[in-house]
């Protein structure tokens, strides 16, 4: 079997491992993976400025999906993974060049405080008032076609909440832009939850008394993992043969 891989992003390079990987177990596989960049890694980049690591695009993931851990195990680098410290974890949006922490009671996207919501800086006072009224959302039919999450949050929030608030906080996991991620693949409960109950805060807040009914079972730990030499070392890491790869394809931009 032939295969050529369009792109050397994360997508491609796990492409690219699982075939080498069954090459070296005696599959009869053939592959290149062609990227127009000089380097690989796609929207993966780190960068180590005076001892800190910077990310140029997502800079971790869901410790809920065990696949990331897997491959970085595979690869060697499980010892650069670390937790997140979601105790002491403070998330800043920039918002006409002003630093602004999200408000209190912010789940997932999601208010579920009023207060905090009603005073914080980071949303003006139209989308404030859309917020409050989301509560009256009707359900969804769930036999609808998919759509991008930048459409399901704007439908639900408006399009400052897109800008201030799903795209900032998704491209740190998934490095993209909301209005190409599918909501079903990225935000399943979210799609769930409209089904069921309409307003996603009404589906949040059923799901935030579920968990405090269960508050006394084990803790599941933290909600993000994160390598210590920065997401970037894991393109670097794949270990493909130099043959394998053919860099700065401009046909590709074609």
């Amino acid at each position: 079997m032939r295969t050529a891989i369009i792109g050397g992003g994360i997508a491609g390079l796990a492409a690219a491992y699982e075939l080498e990987q069954a090459r070296k177990a005696g599959a009869q596989v053939e592959y290149t993976l062609f990227e127009v960049r000089e380097r690989l890694g796609g929207s993966l980049s780190s960068e180590v400025v005076d001892g800190a690591v910077l990310e140029r695009g997502p800079d971790s993931f869901l410790t809920e999906k065990p696949a990331a851990a897997q491959l970085c195990r595979e690869l060697g680098i499980g010892g650069e993974l670390i937790p997140s410290n979601d105790a002491a974890r403070k998330t800043w949006i920039v918002v006409k060049n002003r630093l602004i922490p999200l408000p209190d009671g912010l789940m997932f996207l999601i208010p579920t405080k009023l207060i905090p919501t009603a005073l914080t800086r980071l949303f003006s006072l139209p989308t404030k008032i859309r917020m409050g009224l989301e509560l009256l959302h009707p359900p969804r039919p769930s036999d609808l076609p998919d759509e991008s999450v930048a459409a399901l949050v704007e439908r639900h929030f408006g399009a400052e909440a897109v800008d201030r608030l799903a795209d900032p906080l998704l491209s740190g996991i998934f490095g993209g832009d909301a209005s190409q991620l599918s909501a079903r693949m990225v935000l399943p409960r979210l799609v769930e939850m409209e089904n069921e109950y309409g307003s996603l805060t009404r589906g949040m807040l059923a799901a935030h008394r579920k968990m405090r009914a269960r508050a006394k079972e084990p803790a599941r730990g933290c909600d993000l993992s994160l390598l210590r030499c920065g997401a970037g070392c894991s393109s670097w890491s794949m270990r493909l043969p130099r043959g394998s790869i053919r860099g700065q394809c401009a046909w590709l931009r074609r």
